[in-house]
């Protein structure tokens, strides 16, 4: 995939070539935003919902939205990239925005650019892990609360350093805290908990991205039968109590947890969401 393509803004460009000057807001300020998406035969699932969230975004910070932003057009890009690219299972797309003003640190004015990128993944459809990740929690470095907590912004220092704490410790993901020492998410996923017939994932109040994902499998948890509250503000003793613990990002679907520690668990609820959400996304 070394000279697949990207597409910024709407023309496509081997991936290799130079295609952003040093002066680029992204790389000076972190000043973009990002939408991870899944992608199966060429068709992205949930479109509208990450197009939602990345205008809402924009709106926050400033940015202009321009009017080809609209799902049928997203849709038309990403689907002529993957056929260039010649991925026709499951993909991951990534969906980059960013002020387009170089000369000034605050900017004249707020139109934007965009990049799409694309890269195969191993399963077509979304496949529930084999083996349950280890966990454990980031004890480094803490997520603050507040408006711009839940942003995707190419900002990624915090997360970046947590991940690698992680490594070293050889877990397969960490659990970040806030300030007041409640659970607020992996460095790449929301974490939902069960216990008993009850579902259980930290609130947006507590400093959590609003994943995609997350709004999707709390509903099918509800449509389940399960009782789910996704305004939850968990200790890290909540880990020791569940019977299950599992992931979700937009890309995966949903992780099981098999280890927090000494704590073992198990992936019955995690089996049958990802059954339905395979059944939302595709049918059949």
């Amino acid at each position: 995939m070394l000279h697949s393509y990207i597409c910024l803004n709407g023309a496509y460009i081997k991936g290799n070539e130079p295609c952003l000057f040093p002066g680029n807001r992204a790389f000076r300020y972190a000043d973009s935003l990002s939408e991870n998406m899944h992608a199966f035969a060429t068709e992205p699932q949930f479109l509208e919902h990450h197009l939602n969230r990345l205008t809402d975004n924009m709106q926050l910070l400033s940015m202009d939205v321009p009017a080809y932003f609209t799902a049928e057009n997203l849709h038309q890009l990403i689907e002529r990239l993957l056929n260039k690219n010649r991925i026709f299972g499951g993909a991951g797309i990534r969906l980059t925005v960013f002020r387009n003003n170089e000369q000034d640190f605050v900017p004249a004015d707020h139109r934007v650019s965009f990049i799409l990128e694309s890269k195969p993944l191993k399963a077509g459809k979304y496949e529930l892990n084999e083996k349950g990740h280890c966990i454990d929690i980031c004890t480094e470095f803490i997520k603050v609360k507040g408006r711009l907590s839940g942003l995707r912004s190419s900002n990624s220092t915090m997360y970046l350093m947590a991940a690698m704490q992680g490594r070293k410790e050889n877990m397969d993901a960490v659990i970040l805290l806030n300030e007041d020492n409640r659970l607020v998410e992996t460095t790449d996923s929301n974490i939902f908990l069960v216990s008993g017939n009850s579902v259980y994932t930290p609130g947006i109040d507590q400093g959590c991205i609003p994943g995609i994902m997350r709004r999707i499998v709390a509903g099918l948890a509800n449509e389940s039968g399960f009782s789910v509250n996704d305004q939850c503000s968990l200790t890290p003793m909540a880990l020791d109590d569940a019977e299950e613990v599992f992931l979700t990002n937009a890309t995966e679907g949903i992780c099981w947890v098999g280890a927090y520690r000494k704590r073992r668990y198990y992936n019955k609820a995690a089996k049958q969401l990802t059954a339905r959400l395979n059944n939302l996304a595709f049918g059949g």
